[in-house]
């Protein structure tokens, strides 16, 4: 369904109850929802468009596509600057909203804080504020089904089209989508009730629930906000939910495992980072994820077992040589980081192709029951030992890895992360290969498996063998 993402009906009570608290006490504070969307003049904002402009490049003028490129760079600012983290859990008082300026400085939130500061830098860099948005609404499954709230920002490109930015993503894609695009793409379905900014309050109407006011909606227990550091949704936010990352997924393992060893946190945060990378930048690539090669279109299995193990045993030892010729030691750790990832998978994925993976996560009764080989309890413990013992290998075998472990950043805006450009140049990469087109062709090769599963058995990998031989060759 195309909704009016601007809003349809302007609402004039624009009062939220339960949202701030009296400091100190339980008493809550009742605030204007519009609050939370910063002035275009907010001094704090100002500082941070100013350190975005000397560190990322942050458009100033009024040139066509500048607009734009404001909206993107400050998307992947939020995107990779404020880590997600549930607010109930923290706050222990319901569902507490944040201002901006707290969320910068704290630099965590839920999806409403993040919404907030990513909709307030926007107006804040001179964007209209009628081209901005931020929407409160829930997500449903593909069968329709609610997950619960959420809260995301909507951008009036200079084409006229209001794109969605999903602010609890780990980082922003190249390119922005337009939102009716991403609504109906049968994955996660965003369901939209209310927009907001910071001079007016808007109900969207549609075929579904429409609530007379902004309280009915946060008062309803339906739309508590969808968890999305819950087991249900692996790491990264709803990028991560959409490619079904490991729960908890590769960023929260390789932390684990970097911990075990000593790592400082600016080097585990690189790592980490960079451990989620091959599901972007080689999502079409079967030996970068312990896998065996499939047709997407037909199911069917397109590689010999043995065959498959050996181009997963070379891209292992390309990736590990290119960790050895880096000077930088931030380069190193992104090649650490990305090499765990596929260590990992050898783990979880044990040399099944796309198809058969589709198959599990989507069709298999078993698998729906007890999970798919990514959210398998056993694989994440195996995943784990394999890791550790990979890395102590690598670091026993080339010493001067070990300085890694003391690696400090400094201040960085973003964070401890390698920059986008930097991944690719080391990468030898133009953007992701990963998009919602091609997650979507994933998906659907479960069905034709189904169809071709009698003549193409579920691969399965030695893999105890081959990770025995990845360490004899490190």
């Amino acid at each position: 369904m195309n909704y009016n993402w601007a809003g349809d009906v302007i609402l004039h009570n624009c009062a939220v109850d339960h949202k701030r608290f009296v400091l100190g006490s339980k008493k809550p504070i009742r605030t204007d929802i519009r609050e939370f969307v910063s002035p275009a003049d907010d001094v704090v904002i100002k500082e941070t468009l100013n350190l975005l402009a000397n560190e990322m490049n942050l458009p100033t003028t009024k040139s066509p596509g500048d607009f734009d490129r404001r909206a993107l760079i400050i998307w992947d600012y939020v995107a990779r600057g404020v880590r997600y983290q549930f607010d109930a859990k923290r706050q222990r008082k319901g569902d507490f909203w944040l201002f901006p300026s707290e969320t910068i400085t704290l630099r965590f939130g839920d999806c409403e804080d993040a919404s907030f500061l990513l909709a307030s830098l926007l107006i804040g860099s001179g964007i209209s504020p009628f081209n901005v948005r931020v929407t409160l609404g829930e997500l449903h499954e593909s069968t329709g089904k609610s997950l619960g709230g959420h809260c995301w920002v909507m951008y009036k490109s200079e084409l006229g089209r209001w794109c969605l930015l999903e602010s609890t993503v780990e980082r922003a894609p190249g390119s922005l989508q337009p939102a009716d695009r991403i609504a109906a793409n049968g994955l996660v379905n965003y369901v939209p009730h209310f927009c907001f900014n910071n001079v007016h309050l808007w109900s969207i109407r549609h075929d579904a629930v429409n609530y007379a006011d902004i309280q009915s909606y946060l008062k309803n227990p339906k739309m508590r906000l969808v968890n999305l550091a819950d087991p249900a949704f692996p790491s990264g936010g709803l990028i991560s939910m959409l490619t079904g990352d490991n729960s908890p997924g590769h960023l929260e393992l390789t932390q684990q495992v970097m911990k075990m060893f000593g790592f400082s946190e600016d080097a585990i945060d690189i790592a980490a980072d960079a451990a989620q990378d091959p599901d972007f930048y080689e999502w079409d690539t079967p030996s970068a994820h312990a896998q065996t090669k499939s047709d997407d279109k037909t199911g069917k299995t397109m590689e010999d077992q043995n065959a498959a193990i050996d181009n997963y045993r070379d891209w292992i030892a390309c990736r590990k040589n290119q960790l050895l010729q880096q000077k930088k030691p931030e380069f190193k750790l992104f090649f650490i980081g990305y090499l765990l990832h596929a260590i990992q998978d050898l783990a979880s994925h044990q040399g099944l192709t796309n198809a058969q993976h589709a198959y599990e996560s989507y069709i298999d009764p078993v698998a729906k029951k007890v999970g798919d080989c990514d959210h398998s309890p056993k694989n994440r413990e195996i995943a784990i030992q394999y890791s550790h013992d990979y890395l102590d290998k690598l670091l026993a075998t080339y010493p001067d890895l070990a300085k890694l472990k003391k690696y400090k950043g400094g201040f960085s805006l973003l964070g401890h992360k390698v920059s986008k450009d930097d991944k690719e140049r080391l990468l030898d990469k133009e953007g992701w290969d990963l998009s919602i087109g091609k997650y979507t062709i994933y998906k659907d090769s479960a069905e034709a498996y189904a169809k071709v599963m009698s003549d193409n058995p579920r691969i399965t990998w030695p893999c105890d063998g081959v990770f025995a031989d990845l360490l004899a060759t490190v």
